[in-house]
């Protein structure tokens, strides 16, 4: 077991407290277990992993520095593969050396990457990341990502450039869509108050997804992930709205109409919380996001068909179209793959998927034909 320490919990695998001591990027407790004869080339857990593999978390570059000075080998693999983490954690700790160190000549940064805030840090990271991923193209081993993505070239300083671009897509989408509403579709009508905050919620999200995918920072990540569930979120609140007709001025429909305001607006407050005082969870955000969006899709495709059997109008059966496409290539985010020619991945290519604005274009249409209902009975 781990060297005797009043801080250190027992495990159930060797040497707990040295990996732990590497996990958390306590370098100097690291140091004291290395000095005192802890072996550093011992496995633990059944994934095999070294204690050099539990460096590869932000904050533990010093950490890593002193296994490397102690002769740690930082081509040790587990069975998962994650050796060229560790080579590329290793090389940025001698760039950042070379480079980046109080008295070093740092390699300029263009302009046009430092207005995007990259630093000679993330330099380091970025050009050892394409090193290791030409490395292992050259020897006929797969692309592997790092902290948690793939390693794409940039284009102008833009850290993922085919999801910016679809981002953007979706945002010039989303403008057009609100822009033919407002042309068509008259203010007196009731519902256009609740589209034009459909488009306006899905124009602040595909900005801030595009922002994101420009730079990722953990004020970006999160900025992008609460705006796409509130997204997410509205488009259930104004699809009960539309389909069980909350707009219209009766005492019970005003009744249930506020209820499901206040439990949405509670729902996304909760959801927040949770994110930013509790844990951020990317299990836990992708399952609540997936949940809302299945239901919204689900009614929808109920509201759809039913409209279509009731009016045999071709416009009618567009949602039906819109939730299919959107399952399909929701599944990408299921298989992730490699990118294709180093820029298509399959979360860009979800972000391709969602640039058709038939939902909005249906909504045009629905409003229409409500109009002239409501015209009809009138006369």
């Amino acid at each position: 077991m781990c060297p005797e320490n009043p801080d250190c919990e027992m495990h159930s695998y060797p040497h707990a407290c040295l990996h732990e001591a590497a996990l958390y990027g306590n370098t100097q407790r690291l140091t004291e277990l290395i000095l005192n004869g802890a072996d550093i080339s011992q496995t633990s857990g059944p994934g095999q992993f070294q204690v050099i593999h539990f460096t590869g978390q932000p904050g533990s570059e010093a950490a890593l520095k002193a296994l490397l000075d102690a002769g740690a080998d930082a081509s040790a693999s587990s069975y998962d593969e994650t050796t060229p983490l560790h080579l590329a954690a290793a090389m940025k700790v001698v760039c950042h050396d070379e480079n980046c160190a109080p008295g070093k000549d740092a390699t300029p940064i263009p302009f046009h990457r430092r207005l995007l805030l990259w630093t000679c840090a993330s330099e380091c990271d970025y050009t050892c990341q394409h090193i290791i991923t030409k490395e292992r193209l050259t020897a006929g081993e797969r692309v592997v990502q790092f902290h948690g993505k793939w390693p794409f070239p940039r284009i102008l300083g833009i850290q993922e450039p085919a999801s910016t671009l679809f981002s953007l897509g979706n945002l010039w989408a989303h403008q057009n869509g609100w822009r033919k509403l407002r042309a068509v579709i008259p203010a007196s009508y009731p519902l256009r108050p609740w589209y034009e905050w459909l488009a306006g919620v899905g124009i602040a999200s595909w900005t801030f997804s595009a922002i994101f995918h420009t730079r990722d920072f953990v004020a970006t990540e999160q900025l992008d992930y609460f705006a796409a569930g509130a997204s997410v979120l509205y488009g259930l609140y104004y699809t009960t709205v539309r389909i069980m007709r909350l707009d219209r001025p009766t005492p019970r429909r005003r009744s249930v109409l506020r209820a499901w305001t206040l439990l949405c607006v509670l729902l996304y407050a909760g959801h927040i919380a949770y994110l930013k005082g509790v844990r951020w969870d990317y299990t836990y955000n992708m399952t609540a996001n997936v949940i809302v969006g299945v239901i919204q899709n689900l009614m929808w495709l109920w509201f759809s068909l039913n409209k279509y059997r009731q009016s045999r109008r071709t416009w009618a059966i567009w949602p039906s179209i819109v939730v299919a496409v959107v399952v399909m290539v929701m599944s990408l985010e299921l298989f992730d793959f490699p990118p294709v020619w180093g820029a298509l991945d399959a979360h860009s290519l979800w972000h391709l998927g969602t640039i058709p604005p038939t939902i909005l274009i249906f909504l045009i249409k629905d409003a229409q034909d409500d109009m002239a209902g409501s015209e009809r009975l009138k006369s």
